[in-house]
């Protein structure tokens, strides 16, 4: 596991950083929402992500799906879409 959370850490990072370089994509995610990552080619983390996360969801919090798909040559996501989950 400790793989997976300095990987979450990471791409975390990297996702805060896309979104002050894309704050019109930043407004379409709802306040409090939970944020799960599915990063392309990375099939385990991506299922251990979903289900940590999802267990520690609180009641009636939206969830909203990060898919990154591609990863700049300087380790900066380049390009992501969002799923959103009714609560």
């Amino acid at each position: 596991m400790g793989n997976y959370t300095n990987f979450l850490a990471m791409i975390s990072t990297e996702f805060h950083r896309y979104l002050m370089e894309n704050e019109n994509f930043a407004d379409k995610i709802p306040a409090n929402a939970m944020i799960i990552f599915q990063v392309e080619g990375e099939d385990d983390f991506n299922k251990w992500h979903e289900e940590t996360s999802l267990r520690n969801r609180e009641a009636d919090q939206p969830v909203v799906y990060v898919y990154v798909k591609k990863w700049r040559k300087h380790s900066s996501i380049e390009e992501i879409s969002l799923a959103g989950a009714a609560a």
